[in-house]
């Protein structure tokens, strides 16, 4: 008989973390699912630590290629309805599975449902809490050309997505955001909806792809790369969307400059507010960038 719901699982080089995210599957209020892990080449004891919870787990291995590559083999090797997305080092809270499920049986239209994150450190046993991120607004394809507000650890979503868009983008040019582009791809032909409350726990540590935030410049660089796919398989997107690129390339840039300032490294700042106005010299980008100076919040 077929699980309802596949979970996917990429791991790479994750010995430390691994074992409490499975745990954390295992311990689900809902228990129709199967369990994919898929090592993605690790150098370290993943295979080993994930194999340590067959056969309650199918562990797959493979050569290095990415979260896109792992993810896809994933998929191809289960049967659920619903798909599950969770990070090697992230964990969710024990009515994930169900809130969503139950979602998604209520509401046969949408393919996509997302929730909100618990950004935390974990030392020495004692979590601690920086913040949560996720928007639970009105999510949609124009939204998302914003930027990206739907963390990867929370998503279901339903087979048929897959059926109708195809797999993630496996470029490593997307390493970091294949997720994102494939949120945008999924958005062009099926409604998202979020449930807002926290579902899962992004774990903040060295070593994980999006890191802890300091690392600006490449985090604006696969933005634009998502961006630029987009652009790529639909040539009339801000047409269509009728969203101005200049600007929207602008504001991305103000708002690494931004993160710069809060560094503070004003030099970094100076020079992505000065590349922010090439894409863009219209007055509002102006405003933007006075904003990101004077104001401790910008966004």
């Amino acid at each position: 008989m077929k699980p309802e719901v596949s979970v996917v699982i990429p791991a790479y080089n994750a010995e430390g973390y691994l074992a409490e995210t499975i745990r954390s599957v295992l311990a689900q209020s809902y228990s129709d699912y199967e369990v994919v892990v898929v090592d993605d080449g690790s150098s370290d004891r993943t295979p080993e630590v994930a194999k340590s919870f067959e056969p309650h787990v199918r562990v797959l291995t493979k050569e290095n290629g990415g979260p896109a590559s792992a993810r896809n083999l994933a998929i191809n090797n289960t049967s659920g309805r619903y798909i599950a997305f969770l990070d090697s080092d992230d964990l969710w809270v024990e009515k994930k599975l169900a809130l969503q499920v139950a979602f998604l049986d209520d509401n046969p239209g949408v393919g996509l449902t997302f929730g909100e994150a618990w950004m935390f450190s974990d030392e020495a046993g004692e979590k601690t809490i920086a913040g949560k991120i996720g928007y639970t607004g009105e999510a949609t394809f124009r939204s998302l050309l914003f930027g990206d507000y739907i963390p990867n650890s929370t998503v279901m979503i339903r087979r048929a997505c897959v059926d109708a868009v195809g797999l993630l983008n496996e470029s490593r040019e997307l390493i970091a955001v294949e997720d994102y582009e494939y949120w945008m791809r999924i958005a062009r032909s099926f409604p998202m909806e979020a449930i807002p409350e926290a579902l899962a726990w992004y774990r903040i540590r060295a070593g994980n792809l999006m890191g802890d935030g300091r690392d600006i410049d490449n985090g604006l660089t696969r933005a634009i790369a998502a961006l630029r796919e987009m652009e790529r398989q639909y040539p009339a997107v801000w047409t269509e969307q009728q969203v101005d690129r200049g600007q929207l390339l602008a504001r991305l840039h103000v708002r690494a400059g931004f993160a710069w300032k809060q560094r503070p490294a004003w030099h970094e700042a100076g020079r992505k507010f000065v590349e922010a106005l090439r894409y863009s010299s219209h007055p509002r980008v102006f405003r933007w960038i006075a904003a990101a100076i004077l104001l401790r919040r910008w966004s």
